[in-house]
């Protein structure tokens, strides 16, 4: 049911082996993690409340709001302030922007941080950004779900304060008598009326308007955003703000400091300096520099009557600027070239190589690590598709440390990891009022018992049959067991017209092949969940047995899965072909006998023949394969 409102390195075989990406090795604790992501009236999407994973795969049509969900959660843990353009339809109105996130596994290090601990709701740390839109513009503020205390002195000074007669027992008791003492052993105070006197602690459990101070921003996690579209050029700008200065300066200069050559290079530096100046210890000039500066010195004295020397000043020199801006990156395969003459998908790969790395040292805070959120949009672009599923491989591997999240959307079936991590998909559609719908995975969607496991049955087929998962990204479905069907169906909009049938949802429907008869129960319940509607067509296999010799096939027979089939599939949403699909096509009943060899080309070509007008059938298969397509593209 939807919820309404609601890399080791990779080998990537690609010229990017010069940048391979940085492996982070988790210490054996778990970082602080997003778990839960909510968001009111942001951009397109007016409320959704989405389960995140550590691998999270949001999916649906073009201009559904999936760069929304990353936006939001990237605004969030960056503590940006929203823009008109975040607003929906960047039209003012009174309603209340809120994006919210709960974060969960927090390490102990971070529970027990004095500016940390007082900001938990249990064991979780829960932030919200809300923003309005009033007649002053846009404001906005950050607060944190936690339990507040309140003392009858909290709102006066210490002058104030010291009247109450409990404090000042307090006081007494340890020993404080200045107003800045008072102001430094706050916290010690606070736990003695804890225990002495817990009558005069009120507490209260709400969201609490918080600054984003600098404690709190290390304990969320660090993010890494790679947008859909970019410059490689910006990322490669000698600025302080571009990847590849962040890179140059945190982790690569240090590592050319240390090295002996620098130093013998800033020595040498430094010496041509003082030699310009005049001022080498030894006494040393540049020979030619005088004369050049005495000419200059004589016309200058000459024009303005002066009795002057002219000195050639020359200030200090910055070694490090003058390095960056000197320095970019060259691909050397076969002959070394710059980013600005690589394909895109060597431009796009780089710069999420550079961010990756500088996300390891930006997440690098005393007492630990912070966890890091890698928000991807679209990460297929500009990737060759034999390259996909490494770059899925290398994202999922990642998820595999406690330091690493990854959220990414995607239009590609081969990042998506359905039997693995089924939770791990997220699919946006609307409804009917043209409102956004996230729909989740439940937990436990497959069932394991005894041989049958559909977890396992399903990875095998996407082994096989990676394209099972095109189901997820399209309108409609047809569920079908094999390539013949397939190939049978791909000519649906030929055949629903030679047959004289509406054909105006063929187009929009996609056929997918479940790989076998027992992987459609498991590919039904997922398209159930996320709301796609589907069709299932498949084959009895009662092969003519008797009812006793039915009762005495094993358990994982493919007579045996009809019934799984009819209890996770509404009647209305299966057909059951008597006895195969190819007695549909060749009539038995007259004789007529398909051919056991190259069965999906053998019944394609029959019906390519019959919509040409090359091959007759039956009037009892013409009314079969009638029933067939009204099913499946006309109900």
């Amino acid at each position: 049911m939807p919820e309404n409102g609601q890399l080791s390195a990779p080998d990537w075989h690609s010229p990017l082996r010069c940048a391979a990406l940085i492996h982070f090795l988790a210490k054996g604790v778990w970082l602080v993690k997003i778990r839960k992501l909510e968001i009111k009236n942001f951009r397109g999407i007016g409320a959704a409340s989405i389960e995140i994973e550590d691998f999270t795969t949001f999916i649906g049509p073009n201009n559904i709001g999936k760069s929304t969900i990353l936006h939001a959660l990237h605004l969030l843990l960056d503590n940006k302030k929203p823009t008109v353009d975040d607003w929906p339809n960047k039209t003012q109105s009174d309603d209340v922007m809120e994006i919210s996130c709960e974060f969960r596994d927090l390490e102990e290090w971070e529970k027990k941080k004095p500016a940390i601990s007082g900001l938990l709701d249990g064991d979780s740390l829960k932030v919200r950004m809300e923003a309005r839109w009033g007649e002053s513009g846009i404001t906005y503020e950050y607060s944190v779900y936690c339990t507040t205390e309140t003392y009858p002195w909290s709102d006066v000074n210490y002058s104030e304060a010291k009247k109450h007669e409990p404090l000042k027992s307090c006081l007494a008791s340890l020993g404080v008598a200045k107003a800045d003492e008072y102001k430094q052993r706050l916290p010690e105070i606070e736990q003695w009326f804890r225990d002495n006197h817990p009558e005069c602690v009120q507490t209260k459990l709400d969201w609490t308007v918080k600054r984003f101070p600098n404690s709190l921003q290390q304990a969320v996690p660090h993010v890494m955003y790679v947008p859909a579209c970019f410059k490689i050029e910006d990322d490669l700008k000698a600025n302080s703000s571009s990847p590849f200065a962040f890179l140059f300066t945190n982790r690569i200069f240090p590592i050319v400091k240390n090295d002996a050559s620098y130093k013998e290079y800033i020595d040498k530096a430094a010496f041509l300096q003082k030699k310009l100046k005049g001022q080498s210890e030894d006494g040393a000039v540049m020979e030619g520099l005088g004369d050049t500066l005495d000419k200059v010195s004589n016309t200058l004295n000459q024009i303005l009557d002066f009795d002057s020397k002219v000195r050639l000043a020359i200030g200090e020199i910055e070694i490090e600027p003058l390095f960056m801006k000197a320095a970019t990156f060259l691909i050397d395969e076969e002959f070394e070239s710059s980013l600005a003459y690589q394909g895109s998908g060597v431009q796009r790969a780089l710069a999420f190589a550079m961010l990756e790395s500088n996300a390891a040292h930006a997440a690098a805070v005393e007492g630990g690590d912070r966890a890091v959120v890698v928000l991807y949009e679209e990460p297929e672009l500009y990737i060759h598709p034999h390259l996909m599923r490494r770059l899925k491989h290398a994202l999922v591997e990642r998820t595999s440390s406690a330091k690493w999240q990854v959220v990414c959307s995607t239009h590609s079936p081969f990042l998506i990891s359905l039997a693995d991590k089924p939770k791990s998909l997220k699919l946006l559609r609307k409804d009917a009022q043209n409102k956004r719908l996230v729909y989740q995975l439940p937990d436990g969607v497959f069932e394991k018992s005894g041989e049958y496991d559909e977890r396992e049955i399903l990875r095998a087929t996407l082994d096989f049959h990676p394209t099972v998962c095109e189901s997820l990204f399209a309108k409609r479905v047809v569920l079908v067991e094999g390539a013949t069907e397939v190939a049978v169906f791909q000519m649906a909009a030929d055949l629903l017209e030679k047959l004289e049938l509406d054909s105006s949802m063929a187009k929009d429907t996609t056929i997918i092949a479940a790989g076998g008869k027992w992987t459609i129960p498991a590919i039904a319940k997922v398209l159930n969940s996320l709301g796609i509607e589907y069709r299932i067509i498949h084959d009895m296999d009662r092969k003519g047995l008797s009812d006793a010799e039915l009762e005495e096939l094993s358990p994982i027979n493919p007579y045996r899965a009809n019934k799984k089939i009819a209890d996770v599939a509404a009647a209305n949403k299966v057909f059951v072909v008597e006895d195969t699909f190819e007695h549909v096509i060749w009539d038995k009943e007259v004789g007529e006998v398909a051919s056991s060899k190259d069965k999906p080309y053998n019944s394609w070509k029959r019906l390519r023949d019959y919509v040409d007008g090359k091959q007759n059938l039956t009037d009892a298969s013409v009314q079969k394969l009638r029933e067939i397509l009204s099913f499946a593209f006309c109900a």
